[in-house]
């Protein structure tokens, strides 16, 4: 009876790369994908057809057919050994699903880590139900917090369970650390990395994985290299020489061709996010690229890409300088040299007779050499410039066409100079820090508290020292806290400082400072308001010529005199606004007599057509011809008297005519309305809206 192993993966792809190896090691195998699992795929695993079935965690978790084949008595006969690779996910995942993880700032650094989804934190539950078959958990990086959890979810006691630990250290990678020079949105510092296509040919292109944290930026990713290749648009072409790109939602007939493309060495360059993340065995890799920081189990996944035939291979981290909440809550990975973790696994290493460390902390001469001239590296002088970067400098020199953005920040105006007691301020917040930093951490090999709070961010704050309220503008001014308690204690420091006698005697000499400046502006505004003008200062043939001390003299009033004078004029002022007001008031009553006087006349002239029309209807009615025997009554005409006095109140005789108005503007203050109905006008004057 064949036997057959079982192993949950965590990707496709990892899938597909393993079927591949063990076919070529002369196994059968198979990997079942939603799509391609059915009845009869399941019948001929059933039969033992393949030696190792590989599958992902939803369809070993949700997938009918392969309950009930899980299930079967003649497949668990069959069935020796199940696999959990990358196990701490289940530990990752697990937390996600019961809810303690949900908003880690881990899965938006690492955006396709969540196509592993929380069904990698239910496997537990599966794997309990099995019938003593052994479970095999593999991961190259599941710390001691992780490795306890799982311990507790799959309920194994201590007896039960045997703990392998190899040797994980990769002495063959030299992991590089550089701060980002532009924005982590641009990604332009890969500029760096590629040469042009008439200095590197495609086929010199470094063989190399690109690791973004969104998928929007693998397509970023692939500009910028293009555009630095000197092929703009080459992003585009999904036949590219150079570079293609790889994620979650890529198709599934796209990824083959990525996978396939890129080990046939159809192109260089992949730009992909954590999908491509995980147990990748290429030995062709050569560089892996990661942009921006993120988690350190994810990290140490993705640049163990690398140097997998055990050749030299180069890890590139890019790193934002500053990033708000981008602290890990647990570490392991000690930063003083003089822990004793630390000292325990350098003595191990040179017993081992591992060759020196060249990271960027332990070489950063040759490290910053590197990035200097990461353009010029080829496929043939690669490994020869990992162990002599010196060599790099005799070759032409390259430049790239796009200039790097730089990242902006928060930062006090460039005009305003501190006075003494700010900068020894900013003093004191470096030195401040410098002890939380050393209490905390201890003392560090290269990581220096100045690489985190100097005095760059000091002179922000004590340059915006008065608009401080509290820990969120300091803040806002220094791009965030770089670790814990750091905000509480610049803020703390602030307060102190605004008691402090120095700072109260700093305000005494700013307020003295301001009132002798102003001082100072009114003595100058005086001089220039009697200081004689160039008419004055020509003498008249009468005039008496006086000599340049009697001149001046002369032009120097008292300041008692000035004062009266600037108050003359002031009361001229005055007095002149006043008359404006009082010609504007005369002219708007003439405008509105003006207006009186024409209805008036107006109302004339129709009175004396109406009394012609009466005359007329008389005569006629005298010959009784167009009466009809109707009784003509007479009213009273009103007069202007009247209409001034009451013309408001009065009402119609005629209400089924209706009242036609206008109006008149006089000027901006007053208007008159010139009501009619029938036979009435009536005139209102009324203030301006």
């Amino acid at each position: 009876m064949a036997a057959v192993v079982l192993v949950v993966n965590p990707l496709d792809a990892l899938g597909d790369n393993q079927v591949k190896e063990k076919i070529a090691q002369g196994y059968t195998a198979i990997n079942l994908k939603k799509l391609t699992f059915n009845s009869k795929v399941a019948a001929e695993i059933k039969r033992g057809k393949y030696n190792f079935v590989y599958l992902s965690p939803e369809v070993f978790m949700n997938n009918q057919k392969f309950t009930n084949l899980f299930h079967d008595t003649t497949f668990q006969d069959r069935l020796v050994l199940i696999v959990v690779d990358e196990a701490h996910l289940l530990y990752g995942w697990g937390m996600v699903k019961s809810g303690k993880a949900k908003k880690s700032s881990a899965h938006k650094r690492h955006g396709d880590r969540a196509v592993f989804r929380p069904s990698y934190g239910q496997i537990c539950r599966q794997l309990m139900a099995t019938q003593g078959i052994p479970i095999l958990l593999l991961s190259a990086t599941c710390r001691p917090q992780a490795l306890e959890a799982i311990q507790k979810n799959l309920k194994i006691p201590d007896e039960n369970i045997d703990i392998v630990r190899a040797e994980l250290t990769r002495p063959e990678i030299r992991i590089l650390r550089f701060p980002m020079k532009s924005s982590l949105k641009s990604v332009k510092d890969l500029t760096e990395m590629f040469g042009k296509k008439e200095d590197v040919k495609n086929e010199e292109v470094v063989p190399t994985l690109i690791y973004s944290g969104t998928r929007n930026a693998t397509l970023e990713v692939m500009k910028v290299i293009n555009a630095a290749r000197g092929t703009p648009g080459g992003e585009y072409n999904p036949n590219s020489e150079v570079i293609r790109r790889y994620h979650a939602v890529t198709g599934d007939m796209e990824k083959e061709d990525v996978v396939e493309g890129y080990e046939s060495g159809n192109f260089s360059c992949i730009s992909c996010t954590m999908a491509l993340g995980l147990g990748q065995n290429w030995k062709k890799v050569r560089r892996v690229i990661q942009i921006g920081r993120g988690d350190p189990s994810c990290i140490a996944q993705m640049i163990g890409r690398c140097g997998r035939d055990g050749r030299p291979g180069l890890a590139i981290m890019f790193v934002e300088p500053k990033r708000r909440f981008g602290l890990n809550t647990y570490g392991y990975i000690p930063i003083n040299c003089d822990d004793l973790n630390y000292l325990h696994e350098q003595n191990r290493e040179i017993d081992k007779g591992f060759p020196c460390c060249k990271c960027s902390n332990c070489a950063p001469e040759e490290a910053n050499l590197l990035r200097a001239n990461m353009r010029k590296l080829k496929v043939s002088n690669f490994e020869d410039s990992l162990d002599h970067p010196e060599n790099l400098i005799h070759e032409p020199p390259l430049t790239a066409d796009i200039p790097l953005k730089k990242s902006h920040r928060a930062q006090a105006s460039k005009a305003q100079q501190l006075s003494p007691a700010l900068k020894h301020l900013a003093s004191i917040l470096v030195e401040e820090f410098n002890i939380l930093f050393y209490e905390k951490y201890g003392r560090a090999r290269s990581f220096l508290p100045s690489k985190l709070f100097g005095f760059v961010e000091a002179n922000y704050i004590a340059g915006e020292f008065d608009n401080i309220k509290g820990t969120k503008e300091i803040g806002d001014l220094i791009g965030g806290e770089s670790m814990d308690g750091q905000l509480d204690m610049l803020y703390e420091c602030v307060v102190k400082f605004k008691s402090s006698e120095e700072y109260q005697s700093h305000i005494q000499k700013e307020a003295d400072y301001q009132d002798n400046l102003q001082r100072e502006m009114d003595r100058i505004l005086s001089l220039k308001k009697t200081r004689p003008t160039k008419q004055s200062l020509q003498p008249a043939e009468d005039d008496i010529i006086f000599t340049s001390s009697e001149r001046e003299g002369i032009a120097a009033k008292p300041v008692e005199e000035e004062e009266a004078e600037e108050r003359e004029r002031l009361e001229n002022k005055k007095k002149k606004a006043a008359d404006e007001k009082r010609k504007r008031e005369e002219k708007r009553i003439a405008e509105a007599n003006a207006v009186i006087a024409a209805e008036e006349e107006k109302r004339k002239k129709s009175a004396e057509e109406r009394q012609h029309r009466e005359e007329r209807r008389a005569a006629a009615a005298d010959t009784g011809k167009a009466t009809g025997g109707r009784k003509i009554v007479k009213r009273k005409e009103p007069t202007t008297s009247d209409l001034l006095a009451g013309g408001s109140q009065q009402k119609s005789r005629t209400p089924t005519k209706r009242a036609k108005s206008r109006v008149e503007i006089i000027d901006r203050d007053w208007l008159v309305i010139v009501q009619t109905r029938g036979l009435v006008t009536d005139i209102i004057l009324v203030a301006h809206p």
